[in-house]
């Protein structure tokens, strides 16, 4: 039986025995956007190769670039401090500037992500895991910019 997506939803109907087909104008779609959030996100911090967020209740993200190239750039955003009830992950990300995309490389170390995985079958990961980090990706950097504030040089030692 097919499951219909939500309005918005990356996701074509899912049959059982059917492989799972990402559409990818919706991941290109979040890409864009998640490079435009992160874009605005590094001119809010002080340096142009790091800097301290300040995520209330959440704590202190390190805004990292990591590489830089003519078209590509890649940006890790790690938490600094360790909550027992929250763990925010380690988010590495690949800007490429020529397209305007942004999309997670990997996360927790735990790399490559693929564009699709076997149901149940590739270290517990979700068939479209790929699709949801970047989502998460692009939440999260809708909240940090809502919620959170850059953090002084001074106030960025751990």
């Amino acid at each position: 039986m097919a499951r219909w997506p939500e309005t918005g939803s990356c996701w074509h109907p899912v049959r059982k025995n059917r492989k799972f087909v990402p559409n990818l104008a919706a991941q290109q779609a979040e890409s864009s956007g998640n490079y435009l959030l992160l874009k605005r996100l590094l001119t809010l911090l002080d340096g142009p190769a790091s800097g301290v967020f300040g995520v209330p209740e959440q704590g202190r993200i390190l805004v990292t670039e990591t590489e830089r190239a003519a078209y590509t750039s890649f940006i890790t955003l790690a938490p600094l401090d360790r909550s027992e009830w929250l763990q925010v992950p380690q988010l590495d990300v690949r800007m490429y500037h020529d397209a305007r995309m942004a999309e997670v490389a990997s996360i927790n170390g735990f790399r490559p992500i693929k564009g699709s995985h076997r149901a149940a079958s590739d270290h517990g990961l979700h068939i479209d895991e790929k699709q949801q980090i970047n989502q998460y990706l692009g939440e999260w950097l809708r909240y940090c910019l809502a919620q959170g504030l850059a953090v002084m040089p001074n106030q960025a030692r751990p």
